[in-house]
């Protein structure tokens, strides 16, 4: 050990006696100052003026176009020059010949040259520390493990960057040739990750191979185990491959030999690598300090309860918009959606299965059709496969697969089954959003439906022309129910769905009972059914609409609720007075963590809402959850405010005025009213609507200009709290509290030449010491 430190410290000599090495730290500390400063300046002046922002340290410095993000790229360019000579000034000054001479093994030739070149990489991760030291005493709280973490994670990047170019500069006597092969070698490790990935062992090893984003998990603030061994094995390839190089030269070995040489040291590297891979084998440190990369305790918990081997199956149709997640190429990018759930549960596999069957949604028929115009199914297929170098045998007909899914059912999109071994199935979807592919809380969803006994039913009354979940039209509740392209759809969320008829008791497996904008009156039976269903303490929704009191108003007299007649006039500049836009009251809001924000820009958008009264009855708990935006005088009815409008009915043709001779009610009014009450232990739940619409099919889809409208959070918000707060999943994280900057712009002013200028000189200052010192000797 002490030979191979002697030969580091006179390699490290050897550098910093070179200008190169003090040049690239002088650089790489300038880089560093201006992009942190860069990123710092940003956010200290949206906070002067006024913005709020949370998760600063992730934001500055780990994001995307974050300090260590950006630093990473440079070291692509800095190494090779660093280990360009390495070798290759041994070779062409031919004090080579020297080492051999020496009694020193190749090992220790090699490892005292890369020992070299891992302290100088601490020369780097100093200037990195010192960025990292400027975030903790300038934002709140600032999370130090994660840029620790990320500092760990750039380091091992330097000490694999430095193993390659060490073999390159043992390739040939050409420094500036050396330079070259490190650069093609990075090239080629980024690449690798996306070669032969329609070839399934291949697939693994060079994905496993591709050094592309492999230190953005730790940058992130996850230390996994797979992450820390690849920079670990890649070093020790490359070293080894280096020791291989000496032996050849200095033993004059034949080629075969050097060939099984590298062979097996590559093959043994894979084949570690490989089992690295392996989920039960794989250990993670989450970093972060809301742990940001770990599931969150609920999913965590669903997770325990599995039992047996859990097969996850992509069916991914080719003509479908979001083939391309899931096309062959991608296949090792989309597993990572499930790659937390299998970090807690290993033992599940992932399968693909390819089809082919023309679009169902409408619109992307259309472009299908645009696309593949005059062409049949199996053209299209034949062309889609030329274009996207895929092999045609892997697909089948969609009907291949109908004893196994139906597709029709799926709308003929990339869907994933999740199947246990007893053979209990669940779908999880893709969807119309800007993220696409499913999160956290759908996919739990999915799990949970997979371990409970069964999932709550939500029971939606038919009979009376009432809202329908099959009903595409702008007041049907399609979207909120079964829209599977919809995130926020129940069906997505863990729910299940039963249509139901007063005229029979209600089925005891219905956990929630939807009655919504009945438009006939119900029979005396009818009502005893409903009764019944509330007096074994079910939970329910029951939403009026406008000209629907006389009907809906049975069905919760036994509350002391009623629904007003006439309907709630608004100012709404731009738009009609009958459209409400409700916000939540302050005990509303602590119903469901979704109601918290409701207020203010945010609201629930009502057209034509009546206001909803009560009078409290002993053992029922009342709380007002939504109400209009009330005016406290009269005068503020010109411009903003609410009452119950008695006379006015045509609000297009016609202006509603207030007026309290009419009956009118000035105020803000109630439009949404949750009851509670105890019936054995079970704590019964029921929430009334003054309007029906607000969970419409239009209104959770409708944008309108300068009303900010969150009805699709509302809908989450009811069933969450109306299935016992169980569903949807509630994946939240604790709020960050790096969430302020602690300086000011005049502060900027001296800390950026510190950074930028002050800092950087320091090493030029100690290269010039080190100069005139060697001068005088």
């Amino acid at each position: 050990m002490k030979i191979i430190l002697k030969i580091a410290r006179m390699e490290l000599q050897k550098m910093f006696y070179s200008p190169i090495a003090w040049l690239i730290l002088i650089v790489f500390s300038i880089q560093a100052g201006i992009q942190v400063m860069l990123m710092i300046k940003h956010f200290v002046m949206g906070t002067e003026l006024g913005y709020g922002f949370q998760s600063l340290t992730p934001a500055i410095y780990t994001a995307s176009n974050g300090v260590f993000n950006q630093m990473q790229q440079y070291l692509y360019l800095y190494i090779p020059l660093l280990t360009m000579g390495l070798f290759s000034k041994e070779f062409s000054s031919g004090s080579i010949k020297l080492l051999y001479s020496s009694p020193i093994t190749n090992t220790q030739i090699v490892l005292g040259k890369f020992f070299s070149m891992m302290f100088f990489g601490l020369a780097m991760v100093f200037i990195l520390f010192n960025v990292a030291l400027l975030g903790n005493f300038t934002i709140k709280d600032f999370d130090f493990s994660l840029a620790i973490t990320a500092i760990f994670g750039l380091y091992l990047l330097i000490c694999a960057y430095s193993a390659i170019g060490l073999f390159m500069s043992s390739l040939t006597a050409y420094q500036i040739v050396a330079a070259i092969g490190t650069f093609a070698t990075l090239f080629v490790l980024k690449q690798v990750g996306g070669m032969w990935q329609d070839i399934e062992f291949v697939r693994d090893i060079t994905y496993w191979l591709s050094i592309q984003g492999r230190s953005n998990t730790l940058i992130n603030g996850l230390i996994s185990s797979e992450d820390v061994l690849y920079f670990i094995l890649i070093s020790l390839l490359f070293i080894a491959f280096t020791i291989f190089r000496l032996k050849g030269i200095r033993e004059k070995s034949a080629k075969y030999v050097s060939f099984l040489r590298y062979t097996g040291a590559f093959i043994i590297t894979a084949l570690i690598g490989y089992v690295s891979t392996i989920p039960s084998l794989m250990v993670y440190h989450d970093s972060t300090r809301t742990n940001t990369n770990t599931l969150t305790e609920n999913s965590q918990k669903i997770i325990s309860k599995l039992e047996g081997k859990i097969s996850i199956t992509t069916y991914a149709n080719a003509f479908d918009q979001n083939f391309f997640f899931a096309m062959p190429k991608s296949q090792k990018s989309y597993m990572d959606i499930f790659k937390q759930y299998k970090r807690f549960y290993p033992n599940m596999d992932h399968e693909f299965k390819y089809y082919y069957a023309l679009p169902v949604e409408k619109h992307i028929l259309k472009s299908h059709n645009e696309r593949y115009k005059g062409l049949t199914e199996i053209q299209a297929l034949e062309k889609l496969c030329e274009i996207q170098e895929i092999n045609i045998e892997r697909f089948r007909s969609s009907n291949d697969y109908s004893n196994e899914i139906n597709f029709q059912d799926e709308l003929n999109r990339v869907v994933n089954k999740i199947t246990t071994e007893s053979g209990k199935t669940t779908n999880v979807r893709l969807f119309n959003d800007f993220k696409v592919v499913p999160t956290e809380s759908e996919i739990s969803a999915a799990f949970k439906v997979l371990v409970e006994k069964s999932s709550p039913i939500v029971g939606f009354v038919n009979g009376h022309e009432e809202r329908d979940v099959d009903d595409f039209g702008s007041r049907g509740y399609n979207t909120l129910a079964k829209e599977k392209p919809f995130r926020q759809a129940l069906i997505n969320n863990g729910f299940d769905f039963k249509e139901c008829n007063l005229s029979l008791p209600v089925d005891k497996d219905i956990n929630i009972l939807v009655i919504a904008d009945s438009k006939t009156m119900y029979s005396e039976e009818e009502l005893k059914n409903l009764n019944n269903y509330i007096d074994r303490g079910g939970n329910m929704v029951i939403a009026c609409d406008l000209n629907r009191q006389n009907v809906m108003n049975p069905l919760v007299q036994r509350f002391g609720v009623s629904f007003m007649d006439g309907q709630i006039a608004e100012h709404n500049k731009g738009y009609t007075m009958d459209l409400i836009t409700a916000v939540s009251t302050d005990k509303g809001s602590k119903l469901a963590y979704h109601f918290e924000d409701l207020k203010g820009e945010k609201v629930i958008t009502m057209p034509g809402a009546v206001a909803i009264s009560y009078e409290k009855m002993d053992g029922i708990n009342y709380t007002p959850l939504f109400v209009s935006d009330g005016a406290t005088n009269i005068k503020e009815i010109d411009s903003i405010g609410s009452w119950n409008e008695l006379k006015t009915t045509d609000f297009i043709d016609d202006i509603a005025k207030y007026d309290p001779e009419e009956g009118d009610k000035l105020g803000s009014l109630t439009t949404a009213l949750a009851l509670t009450r105890k019936i054995g232990t079970k704590e019964q739940r029921i929430m009334i609507l003054g309007d029906a619409d607000c969970l419409s099919n239009g209104e959770i889809s409708t944008n309108r200009r300068e009303i900010r409208a969150e009805n699709f959070k509302m809908a989450s918000g009811i069933f969450f709290w109306l299935s016992d707060n169980k569903l949807p999943i509630d994946v939240r994280r604790p709020i960050p509290p790096d969430d302020k900057m602690e300086i000011g712009k005049k502060d900027l002013d001296y800390l950026s030449p510190l950074y930028k200028i002050i800092f950087p000189s320091l090493f030029g200052l100690a290269f010039l010491v080190l100069w005139l010192r060697r001068k005088g000797r």
